[in-house]
């Protein structure tokens, strides 16, 4: 048993120090991540905004052929993010570097947005990768992760108070704010590492579902009693003319009729001409998880298929919510700001472990005199 925990200490140790680093840049980029929404909507209220106006909005087809004039043809528009609310723009993403904002109302370009230098997609690649790239950078951030979600377990077993009596729990629980810098800072690290033991695993397991497939599949098994997501399967369209482009507009139409108070719609251009327009609904303020997806038949624009939020199992309901508990938006404003709060404490335990460490190893030592 003292072999053991020496080894887990050791573990927690070294393993903290060689991934403290990552840790620390995932966490403090989680951070702004949490109110990218409400960030955006002041620093980019120019483009994100337009004078309402009390004329109907353009044909969803004029729009994007509105885009796609505004970038250079090789990057084609793939994916459509409306906002129907009155007096906002439409944005259309062409391939991964450009997003181009329109004024729904004159078809006229607003802005175009470089996705290379915009600062908010910086932060999530620098979150997502370190921007080192998916070949080098992504598994980086995966496995230290990983190492991070093994090291709130050790640190639970560090933290387990060797006595359950008054002083001892006390020790634990309690951070003491007066004490001397080393104190103040091991409690730090010691209690309110205990303190997000929960929320923490929570952030490390929603951020490795999209990591590995196999932590995917068995996060969604295990928290769902055993069930398997459902294989959803795209119905085909009738072959369309490419040319004509009334029934994307005439299918976008009925979405906004069906759906007149939801908060975004987003289409993706599909190439084959079997696929038909599909259009995924988002119904509540930055939530995810309550969503509807329509398809539409690219010949006739009539509705081949629909599902949503009330249609899933309780696996797919749970790969649903996940992002909404990643980003910490499942319940609003509340749990946006202690999902921040966590992320921040997240942030400093590598900070004060690394402390921790250096104090012990080169700290100025108390003489002792006998």
């Amino acid at each position: 048993m003292r072999f053991l925990k020496k080894l887990n200490a050791w573990l927690h140790l070294w393993l903290g120090l060689i991934t403290g680093l990552i840790t620390f840049i995932v966490s403090i980029t989680g951070c702004l991540y949490v109110f990218i929404d409400e960030i955006r909507e002041i620093a980019h209220r120019d483009r994100l905004y337009v004078q309402v106006e009390d004329v109907s909005y353009q044909p969803l087809s004029i729009l994007m052929e509105q885009a796609q004039s505004a970038v250079p043809v090789i990057h084609e528009i793939v994916r459509a993010d409306i906002q129907p609310a009155p007096g906002r723009t439409w944005a259309f993403r062409a391939g991964t570097k450009y997003r181009v904002y329109v004024n729904p109302y004159s078809a006229a370009v607003v802005y175009v947005e470089d996705q290379n230098k915009e600062f908010f997609r910086i932060m999530l690649e620098l979150h997502r990768n370190l921007l080192l790239g998916k070949k080098i950078g992504q598994p980086l951030v995966a496995y230290s992760i990983l190492i991070f979600l093994l090291l709130c377990l050790s640190g639970l077993v560090l933290w387990w108070p060797k006595k359950w009596n008054r002083k001892s729990l006390k020790k634990s629980f309690t951070v003491k704010w007066k004490a001397s810098f080393k104190r103040l800072n091991y409690d730090l690290h010691n209690v309110w590492g205990f303190y997000m033991l929960i929320p923490g695993l929570i952030l490390a397991m929603t951020g490795l579902v999209y990591s590995f497939s196999w932590f995917d599949q068995a996060f969604t098994y295990g928290f769902s009693g055993g069930q398997h997501r459902t294989s959803w399967e795209i119905p085909k369209s009738a072959p369309s003319k490419s040319s004509d482009q009334r029934t994307m507009d005439s299918a976008f139409i009925q979405v906004l009729q069906r759906y007149p108070n939801a908060d975004m719609i987003s289409m993706r251009v599909r190439e084959k001409k079997d696929v038909p327009y599909d259009f995924q609904i988002r119904i509540q303020k930055s939530r995810t998880y309550h969503f509807e997806w329509s398809y539409y038949d690219k010949q006739t624009a009539k509705l081949l298929y629909s599902y949503g939020t009330d249609d899933l199992n309780t696996a797919d309901k749970i790969r649903a919510m996940n992002y909404d508990l990643h980003v910490g938006s499942f319940m609003g404003l509340t749990s946006k700001i202690f999902a921040f709060l966590c992320s921040m404490v997240c942030a400093s335990l590598p900070l004060t472990g690394f402390l921790i460490w250096y104090n012990k190893k080169w700290g100025k030592k108390k003489k002792r005199y006998f």
